[in-house]
């Protein structure tokens, strides 16, 4: 019989006040924050930590935490004009990263462990109204991560996975469509290798991207599953911009990439995103 259980805790490594819940399945675990729904670990088996979380994260004055998977919501990067009718100044990657979430079901089985966190929004600037946002955390031999909202309105949606790895150098993402949007040169590229490693700051964005990936960084291979998608984002902020983020450590670059699932069309529509990782 596989020990499960749900258990909630306050603190995380150096986040010592933070609220959070824990999953346990087996020699599997998972930690998530309340504050911004955020998955901070994942432990496939003792010991073996998938997540990157930065050493200098903080959740004090309205901070997005640096690390794990953040949840950006309704809009991604900074907002389109369709999200910010009053051109008001808006934070990049929306408005639930810094908010508390509420615990909702829970479940426990010999299949897996599963809750929810909710979060009902009433100040969007685009939309009249409250919209409700669900994460649905599943762990059992992988770790999914399920988003969802059933408000019509425009809206944009990613989870900004930070994985962890060996060393940057040995990080490579396969299959990956052609062509993308290079947002550092602000122009669209072509790579026959449909693949990409890692060698310089990095922030593509590959459009009708597969629903499955495999990401290799070192001595550990994943698979990435992903669905409700239609774009995967890989970013890397390298040496230069590590030194100008505060939250980031100079030479951390090294010890992560970013592969994230998104939902970036402006059409007015329900959102269903999820993220599966399996370690191979």
């Amino acid at each position: 019989m596989v020990e499960t259980a749900i258990s909630q805790q306050t603190g995380f490594g150096h986040l010592t006040d933070l609220p959070c819940i824990k999953l346990q399945y087996g020699s599997a675990s998972a930690v998530i924050s309340l504050y911004g729904a955020q998955v901070l670990s994942y432990q496939p088996a003792a010991e073996n930590e998938i997540l990157w979380l930065s050493p200098k994260a903080q959740w004090h004055n309205q901070q997005a935490i640096r690390g794990g998977v953040p949840v950006c919501w309704p809009w991604f990067g900074a907002p389109a004009a369709v999200f910010n009718p009053q051109h008001s100044v808006l934070a990049n990657h929306g408005v639930v990263r810094n908010r508390l979430w509420q615990l909702g079901r829970q479940h426990c089985s010999a299949a897996g462990v599963s809750l929810t966190l909710t979060i009902t929004v009433d100040d969007l600037p685009h939309y009249q109204g409250s919209a409700t946002l669900q994460l649905c955390l599943t762990l059992n031999d992988s770790l999914t991560i399920a988003l969802n909202c059933n408000s019509v309105m425009p809206q944009q949606a990613a989870l900004h996975s930070y994985f962890a790895v060996d060393d940057i150098d040995s990080v490579l993402i396969r299959p990956l469509p052609e062509h993308y949007f290079d947002k550092v040169t602000d122009q669209e590229h072509r790579d026959r290798r449909c693949s990409t490693a890692i060698s310089d700051e990095t922030d593509r964005i590959y459009q009708h991207s597969a629903n499955q990936l495999r990401l290799d960084c070192g001595q550990q291979q994943l698979a990435l599953s992903q669905s409700g998608h239609d774009a995967t984002v890989v970013w890397n902020p390298w040496l230069q911009k590590s030194m100008a983020i505060s939250d980031l450590p100079d030479h951390s670059y090294r010890q992560f990439v970013c592969v994230e699932s998104a939902r970036l069309g402006l059409d007015s529509q329900t959102l269903t995103l999820s993220q599966q990782i399996t370690r191979l």
